[in-house]
């Protein structure tokens, strides 16, 4: 189980929402029982669990209850991105 800072790009989880987990240090795995430390925009932050990974696809369930569905739109664990060096491994998920 692993704790992983994200950031989403709207306020608050609405279909489309884009949620990014960054790391300079390891690569990106998100698995079953992890969870999403989550800063909006505002800097409001707030938390869920994974209740569910199945390939790539995520359960999330939020810290009030509410279940999220996210899709993995980009995957640049292996292969990290080349835009900024200080990024070691990245994931882009989408709300659906």
């Amino acid at each position: 189980m692993s704790l992983w800072h994200a950031e989403i790009d709207q306020p608050k989880f609405v279909d489309g929402a884009k949620v990014t987990l960054l790391s300079d240090h390891r690569v990106v795995r998100v698995v079953t029982a992890d969870t999403l430390s989550i800063e909006t925009p505002t800097g409001h932050k707030f938390s869920g669990v994974v209740a569910d990974r199945t390939g790539s696809d995520i359960r999330l369930i939020l810290a009030e209850g509410q279940p999220i569905s996210l899709e993995m739109v980009i995957d640049e664990s292996i292969h990290p991105p080349t835009a900024s060096k200080n990024v070691f491994s990245r994931q882009v998920w989408m709300a659906h």
